[in-house]
């Protein structure tokens, strides 16, 4: 019987700067795989629009490594029944991989696939993926880690891999998954060819206007980076857009590299706490909030009667994407003035996303939803920020066609038309608001300030601060012994604004 390794592929879909692929390779010959797994990708978080963006990588690994030898082998199913078939025609003395820092899925499965590998005595070897650390975690210090695996050497794609003789398997059909319609005609291509260009493209035409155009949600579509979702899917490492950014010595440059590092910084936290995914941050926010099937359909599909956040939410169901402002401001809608669960709202709106990270995704729908104690809490008003960043109404008047004709001082409140009692506007198909802005923006802030004042609050934000807060002073100038942190009750307290 033939003795081989694993190459387990996960979000990390490139043969460049892949440790784990270079690591397999030095005792013995390799089966390089994906696994399709059925259960993760019929989770309410997964959609058509992902799959499809994955389907595409697939293919371009799969051309990548037959290009030096093995192509991709791929199997639809669970981990350990594949892993299981694999041991009956061969030896497996070790499992290469990435650490995959994914939702709660994942860390079960992983766990459990530990288990058979160990029963097995097969080793399984994980490289860091991102700069995001398992085990014990020192907060104080994780920034100076971030930079120092950040500045590592990149790893050299290898030349050669031996044929392995295994059939290679084929992606399922479309319909395997038994996924809703969902045409997302405006995203983009998955596959590290795609995602290099958009890189090359980002660095040489739109770098010196990315802190220019970041909150715009028309403008930020090209003059972002739109990185993400190949970040996510791995198709380039962080690492190579790092090394692309110290090239240009700008202060866009810096603030790209800034968005690097908090990219990880949030991951990590659902490292640390993976029940984050559906658990507040904050006990005390446990399931003050109630699902309403109506008012969440009508937020998904972008008739809220606020034309900004419509035009947001329909953009992003065309496109996949959305800039981080607007994402902000659709969570922060659905959550203080629809008043909807983070978790339910949550799901839709990362079955939208085809840059989809769970541990990004979810920190950030709690710091928008007010249940992490530590954050600034912000209320944002859909109509400042229409106002602010699309102010003629161009953004809104693509997205939402039915009232494109109104004039610019009531493109962002056409219902304040209606005391004008004119005509040729009376007969708009563009609904009405769906709730009071300012009487749910009170009630809200009303909830969540009771809240803060029981007793005890403050204590656990302390603890969750030294669990998960973000670390502004070096750690120099910090205590050692972190009981000895005085956080006071205003380092912790809530802003929360009407009018962002």
């Amino acid at each position: 019987m033939q003795e081989i390794n694993i190459l387990w592929f996960k979000k990390d879909l490139r043969i460049d700067d892949n440790e784990a692929l270079l690591e397999s390779l030095k005792d013995r010959d390799i089966i390089p795989i994906y696994i399709i797994e059925k259960e993760l990708w019929m989770q309410k978080t997964h959609s058509d629009r992902q799959w499809q963006f994955c389907k595409e990588s697939l293919l371009d690994l799969r051309n990548s490594l037959k290009n030096i030898g093995q192509p991709l082998i791929i199997r639809t199913g669970e981990v350990i029944e594949i892993f299981e078939e694999i041991s009956k025609k061969f030896y497996i003395k070790a499992i290469y991989s990435h650490q995959e820092t994914g939702d709660y899925f994942s860390y079960k499965r992983d766990q459990e696939v530990r288990k058979w590998a160990s029963s097995k005595e097969i080793i399984w070897k994980e490289y860091l993926q991102f700069s995001v650390f398992r085990g014990n975690l020192d907060r104080n210090y994780w920034s100076k880690k971030w930079q120092k695996n950040m500045e590592k050497k990149l790893f050299i794609k290898p030349t050669k891999i031996n044929p392995v003789e295994i059939e290679k398997g084929e992606i399922p059909p479309d319909d395997y998954f038994f996924f809703k319609k969902d045409l997302c005609n405006g995203r983009l291509k998955g596959g590290r060819e795609n995602g290099l260009k958009r890189m090359e493209y980002f660095f040489s035409s739109k770098l010196n206007s990315y802190s220019k155009d970041i909150s715009s949600p028309e403008k930020s579509f090209d003059s972002c980076s739109r990185l993400s979702p190949f970040i996510s899917w791995g198709c380039i490492s962080l690492k190579e857009i790092f090394y692309k950014a110290n090239l240009y010595q700008n202060n866009n440059s810096k603030m790209l590299k800034s968005r690097l590092t908090w990219h990880c910084h949030f991951i990590q936290k659902l490292e640390s706490e993976p029940e984050l995914e559906f658990k507040e941050f904050h006990p005390y926010f446990h399931k003050i909030r109630k699902k309403d099937n109506n008012l969440l359909q009508l937020w998904s599909e972008g008739k809220t009667g606020f034309p900004f956040l419509d035009a947001c939410m329909r953009s992003l169901n065309f496109n996949g994407w959305l800039n981080f402002r607007m994402r902000a401001m659709l969570m922060s809608f659905a959550s203080y003035n629809l008043w909807i669960p983070w978790q339910e709202s949550g799901k839709e709106l990362a079955s939208k996303f085809i840059d989809y990270e769970p541990g990004i995704h979810w920190n950030q729908c709690q710091m928008q939803s007010g249940t992490t104690s530590i954050n600034i809490n912000r209320i944002y008003n859909p109509i400042k920020q229409g106002k602010d960043h699309d102010p003629k109404g161009t953004f809104i008047r693509k997205w939402v066609p039915e009232i494109k004709d109104y004039p610019e001082n009531f493109i962002h409140e056409p219902w304040l038309m209606e005391r004008f009692n004119l005509s040729k506007y009376s007969n708009s198909k563009y609904t009405k608001p769906i709730i009071d802005i300012i009487q749910t923006t009170k009630i809200a802030r009303k909830k969540i300030q009771e809240i803060t004042q029981k007793e005890g609050y403050w204590d656990i934000s302390k603890e969750v601060y030294l669990r998960h807060g973000s670390r502004k002073k070096s750690p120099k100038n910090r205590p050692h012994n972190q009981k000895k942190i005085n956080l006071k009750e205003k380092e912790l307290q809530y802003e929360l604004t009407l009018d962002l």
